[in-house]
């Protein structure tokens, strides 16, 4: 297998486990929270909201501003 190959599937890999986390925090609410409740819980403080806008600020910058 090359390199590229192995990226490729952890990749898939990963996007995999995020559906499946998903799937699952959407059938079972009880056992996971899905991610737009967590999100919202975590952006009640202002903390994380500001944390939230300087990272995208970062993404922003180092690979869009090119």
């Amino acid at each position: 297998m090359t390199e590229r190959a192995i990226v490729i599937a952890g990749f898939v890999a990963l996007l995999a486990l995020a559906l499946g986390l998903t799937a699952l925090a959407h059938l079972r609410r009880d056992l996971i929270a899905p991610l737009t409740e967590v999100a919202a819980a975590a952006l009640d403080h202002r903390s994380v909201r500001i944390l939230a806008v300087l990272c995208w600020a970062w993404l922003g910058w180092h690979f869009l501003a090119r």
